[in-house]
Order: structure tokens, then C-alpha cells, then sequence
């Protein structure tokens, strides 16, 4: 800093600064924590794939990775992951049985659909619930407000 004119006290004030920066920044309870997280979302995702998925769907957005790498990464973990359906979605990602003991798919929610905000989401659950729709048609007509 000295050889590019920055006056020797300035330059003395930056280096205790960054020296007191890295003596807390990422201390070893911050690391410990971190540990722990990243151990108990590596079990979890192990022992209950399923589950682990629809949660960190229903969590978007996060900022670490996009739904579709998401599902990606499930489909290649064997965890079936069923598409968008306006006559089985919730707004949310939920879980459904596959027929096997314990196991479950991962029905994609309304959330999923870009575009589609949360109130249309929930009319839509809505108006199924009130009537299974029983056709394009029935879906696509006016059902109230």
C-alpha cells in the first residue's frame, strides 16, 4: 500500500481490519454449525430422499439451486417425481404413495407452474375441490371468483 502512496497509517488501519476480520468471520462455532446442518441435510436426504426433495422445493426460491437441477438430482436418486396437475396439485409439492412400503413420489404443486402466482394457485385447488374438473373444457370455464 506504502509503494502506491497510501499513507502508512491508513495502510497500518486496513491491515488491523482485515487481521481483526479474520480472527471472527468464520469462527469454529460458525464451522461447527455449519457441520452439523450439512451433516443432518445429508442424512436426511439419504434416509428420506422423498421428503427431503418436497421440502427443499416447497423452500424455493433459495438461491443455491434451481428446481429443475433439484429434480434432476432426484430423478437420478431413483425418487419419482410427478409432474404438475391441476387435478391432484396443491400449491405446494407434496408427497404420494408409489404402492411400495414407505416410499414415496413427489408430486410437483401448482407453485411450480412459472408465471402462475399463489391466489390463482389456490382458486384453482379451489375450484377442483368444490368439483373435480372433468374435462380441458371444465377446467378452462369460469368457476366463480
Amino acid at each position: 500500500m506504502v509503494a502506491k502512496g497510501i499513507a502508512p497509517e491508513f495502510a497500518e488501519r486496513v491491515f488491523q481490519q482485515i487481521r481483526g476480520f479474520g480472527e471472527y468471520g468464520f469462527p469454529e462455532s460458525h464451522a461447527a454449525s455449519f457441520a452439523l446442518i450439512s451433516y443432518a441435510t445429508a442424512w436426511l436426504k439419504c434416509h428420506y430422499p422423498a421428503e427431503f426433495i418436497c421440502a427443499l422445493l416447497n423452500a424455493q426460491p433459495m438461491g443455491f439451486y434451481a428446481p429443475s437441477t433439484i429434480v434432476e438430482d432426484a430423478r437420478r436418486h431413483k425418487v419419482e417425481v410427478r409432474p404438475v396437475d391441476v387435478r391432484t396439485s396443491d400449491w405446494d409439492c407434496t408427497l404420494e404413495p408409489t404402492g411400495e412400503e414407505e416410499t414415496f413420489a413427489v408430486r410437483l404443486g401448482l407453485r411450480c407452474v412459472k408465471g402462475l402466482g399463489e391466489a390463482d394457485g389456490e382458486r384453482i385447488v379451489a375450484a377442483r375441490n368444490a368439483a373435480p374438473f372433468a374435462s380441458l373444457a371444465d377446467f378452462t370455464r369460469p368457476h366463480g371468483s
